[in-house]
């Protein structure tokens, strides 16, 4: 069993009401990071990058996220290379990738699983494997579906606690009203299975070969709108308002 002696035990209803009734809260550290540090800090939560969660509310462990209100960009759900095979990243971007802007044999492109892109590219799935498949080529690279679970509960844990925030600007300094939070109970696997299958999760390749003949890959990964990560929990509960 995991020992979470250690964390923070916190009211977080109390504690996010009364960071809410605060206002607008100047960003503790510029960028896209600044949403998250200044809530931690709000909280006295420690950063905490190794996979646990961050406090302890009624007994049960949460992982804390938040996010800005009114954004309608996909963000990263967990950054994840596929088993490359039958096919190595590099036949497949000089296969069934394109020139770049800068003239580059590149595959810079989002895949789902109910149809197929522009380049002919798709998932489906087999037997616990998400196939990354070519309209003719067949199965090109593939997915452990259970890999992938195991992926994202490391990344937002059995648990958690999401905290959206509006936000605006003081002197030049993003500021953060912490509005709105829920508590997701329960990471569901068939919650990921239902938001693959619908294409709700996309995946994206973001690689390309340099002019050195190098693989270039920034990190492909399955992406997700923000106000679906509920969807990946049995339960939910707000608790701000």
């Amino acid at each position: 069993m995991p020992n979470f002696e250690g964390l923070p035990q916190l009211d977080i209803k109390t504690e996010l009401q009364k960071i809410s009734e605060r206002g607008y809260i100047p960003t503790l550290r510029p960028g896209d990071t600044g949403i998250g540090k200044s809530l931690e800090s709000l909280l006295s939560i420690p950063e905490n990058n190794n996979g646990e969660p961050d406090f302890i509310f009624n007994g049960v462990p949460y992982e804390l996220k938040s996010h800005r209100t009114g954004s309608s960009s996909r963000i990263t759900l967990i950054t994840k290379v596929p088993h490359w095979s039958p096919m190595s990243c590099r036949d497949i971007i000089e296969t069934y990738g394109y020139p770049d802007k800068r003239g580059r044999q590149a595959l810079k492109v989002t895949i789902v699983s109910n149809r197929y892109n522009s380049q002919g590219l798709c998932l489906q799935f087999d037997d616990g494997v998400l196939n990354i498949c070519h309209i003719e080529g067949g199965t090109i690279a593939y997915f452990s579906i259970e890999e992938l679970m195991q992926s994202v509960r490391k990344k937002l844990y059995e648990n958690l606690a999401l905290v959206l925030a509006d936000t605006g600007r003081k002197g030049g300094i993003e500021c953060f009203h912490y509005t709105s939070a829920y508590l997701l109970r329960g990471l569901s696997y068939e919650g990921l299975m239902g938001l693959l299958k619908s294409g709700k999760i996309v995946y994206e390749f973001r690689m390309h070969i340099k002019e050195n003949g190098a693989v270039r890959d920034h990190g492909p990964g399955f992406r997700i709108n923000r106000d679906l990560l509920d969807g990946l929990y049995a339960q939910k509960e707000q608790i701000l308002p």
